[in-house]
């Protein structure tokens, strides 16, 4: 054994630059990329299977001369490429280190030969039994000794003369074993903790992005002005600690912040070749070199750029923009992250975009919604005063008055929400237009409390549903009936109820009239916009959990109740 320390040390040497190798190996950005992915594409497999041949094939010339053969490490090429890749790295490792060994030829060529092919085999059945992200140092060594004690087998029975090979592996026999084993294990440790590193680079790149996200998502109710474009690229530089960030649309700078913002000032256009670049292929762009970064200016700090367009709804709107000094590079994290905020700012801006044409599409049909209120009233209020001409010219002109001043009021009043007070008195006005045409048969009674006069309502919101009840409630009964307006307060919501013991609606009519379609039309005047209408503007003005219900018993009455939320005139305002 003491005979035994040259050859030990030389092959610990060997060790030592296949950990390097190893080392650097991790740095290839291919090899990094091979090792986040859950399985291996046929590219990335063809790649390392080339990698780690090339190992092998080098530890052919690394190898040590002993008796007419040759003490190497080839055999932990095939064999860490079959537990870091799989069976076809480790196969194809092996081959590739086969092959220069077929032609150095000797005793043992065959045996080295099938050995190493076989290696890799048995470390990708180890990758395929364990997975490499369950791979350990322990079991990497036991994949190595095993593949040792296969070619030391392969040696002895297939190598001719016996005697030359057993005096061979007396020799070289428990060192290679050991040491083989031992950078079998030192290989795969630095490989996993390169990617035991990548990983915890990704989860910190991850936070990063979330922290970002969550800093930036509120800004943009406004949109990407140059107030909101600033505080964004101020959180980008503080979670970055990038020399400057900025933001432009198509034209211009909309905000800059760091280095080099003597000369990229907000409002100022594009100069940079890069931004234009971006923008015009919808493509994140990198450049590590200020000549390509060409910037105009001659003083211009920036020598390095990445410059990801920012996409609303398939069209650029402008780009996300991060800069470095003193020739440092852009890193893939780096990369990733702007990318990723580029991305989002753009579905930030999409969402703004859907709002607003969303609440413009509610504003509009709110207005004609609104606009067909009057029509309606000032139609079936004349019809009932033509009635009173011929019956009572005198209290058809007091009605024509009252229904004058009332007209003029609500066609005057621009506002959308009014005092509920104000639409009480709007009430009373059209119930005495109504009470001059069917006299004592209509009755009004008004349960509240002074406290909800001070609540603002949509205008328009009470006297459609009085209407209703006298329209189609009360008149239609001999006797008429009462009328009961009900106001109170549940929670939040302010709730009105107008409610009649008149004719009530029939359960099959009540089913589709609850719908508020275009069944209603049966049920109410003209065009069917009564409570249709009320319901609507409600609903567009408040949302879902608002509008009008109807209860209802045929012969004995209707109810029906408005919800909407319960505002005060400084909540509107």
């Amino acid at each position: 054994m003491t005979n035994n320390w040259p050859l030990i040390l030389d092959i610990s040497q060997n060790v030592a630059i296949i950990g390097m190798g190893a080392y650097l190996m991790t740095r290839l950005p291919a090899i990094r990329r091979a090792l986040t992915q859950s399985e291996f594409r046929l590219r990335d497999k063809l790649a390392l299977a080339l990698i780690f041949g090339a190992f092998s094939a080098i530890g052919n010339w690394m190898g040590i001369p002993v008796m007419g053969s040759m003490a190497n490490t080839r055999i932990v090429g095939p064999v860490a490429g079959g537990l870091i890749g799989g069976p076809v790295v480790g196969i194809g490792a092996g081959i590739i280190g086969a092959i220069p060994r077929y032609f150095m030829g000797g005793y043992t060529m065959w045996a080295s030969v099938l050995a190493n092919v076989i290696a890799g085999v048995v470390g990708g059945l180890a990758y395929r039994l364990l997975g490499f992200r369950r791979l350990d140092i322990k079991a990497a060594i036991v994949t190595g000794f095993i593949c040792e004690l296969i070619l030391k087998v392969m040696v002895l029975g297939l190598s001719k003369p016996f005697e030359q090979a057993w005096e061979l592996e007396k020799i070289i026999g428990i060192p290679t074993i050991i040491a083989n084993s031992i950078a079998v294990g030192f290989f795969v440790y630095i490989v996993s903790d390169v990617f035991q590193e990548q990983k915890k680079v990704q989860a910190q790149s991850a936070q990063q992005a979330m922290r970002m996200i969550q800093q930036t998502a509120g800004l943009l109710h406004e949109g990407l002005n140059e107030k909101t474009a600033l505080k964004v690229v101020c959180i980008l530089q503080e979670e970055t600690k990038a020399a400057a960030v900025a933001i432009t649309d198509t034209k211009q700078v909309i905000a800059y912040i760091g280095a080099g913002s003597d000369h990229h000032i907000a409002g100022s256009p594009i100069v940079t070749m890069v931004t234009q670049q971006a923008l015009h292929t919808l493509q994140t762009v990198i450049v590590n070199n200020p000549a390509e970064v060409n910037c105009p200016h001659p003083g211009c700090p920036l020598t390095a750029v990445i410059d990801a367009p920012i996409i609303v709804d398939g069209q650029v709107w402008g780009s996300l923009k991060l800069c470095k000094i003193n020739y440092e590079r852009i890193s893939p994290y780096e990369a990733e992250i702007i990318q990723g905020i580029a991305d989002f700012l753009g579905l930030l801006l999409a969402r703004r975009q859907l709002q607003e044409q969303k609440s413009m599409l509610t504003e509009t049909e709110y207005r004609m919604l609104k606009a067909q209120v009057n029509p309606h009233f000032l139609f079936n209020t004349l019809g009932a005063v033509h009635s009173l001409i011929r019956v009572s010219p005198d209290l058809a002109r007091t009605c024509v008055k009252d229904l004058s001043d009332l007209l003029r009021r609500a066609l005057e009043h621009g506002d959308e929400m009014v005092g509920l007070r104000d639409e009480i008195e709007f009430v009373r006005a059209y119930v005495r237009l109504e009470k001059a045409r069917f006299g004592a048969r209509i009755r009004l009674e008004e349960v509240y409390t002074d406290a909800v006069l001070q609540c603002q309502v949509p205008v328009f919101t009470l006297q459609p549903l009085v209407e209703n009840a006298i329209r189609h409630g009360l008149s239609p009964k001999l006797d008429g009936g009462l009328l009961v307006l009900r106001i109170r307060e549940e929670e939040k919501k302010l709730l009105i109820e107008v409610q009649d013991d008149g004719i009530g609606i029939a359960v099959d009519k009540l089913a589709d009239i609850s719908r508020f379609d275009g069944s209603l039309a049966r049920h109410t005047s003209g065009s069917g916009i009564g409570l249709a209408n009320v319901h609507k503007r409600l609903r567009c003005a408040f949302g879902e959990n608002y509008g009008i219900s109807i209860t209802s018993e045929e012969g004995r009455g209707t109810l029906v109740c408005a919800a909407l939320p319960r505002q005060s005139k400084e909540d509107v305002d």
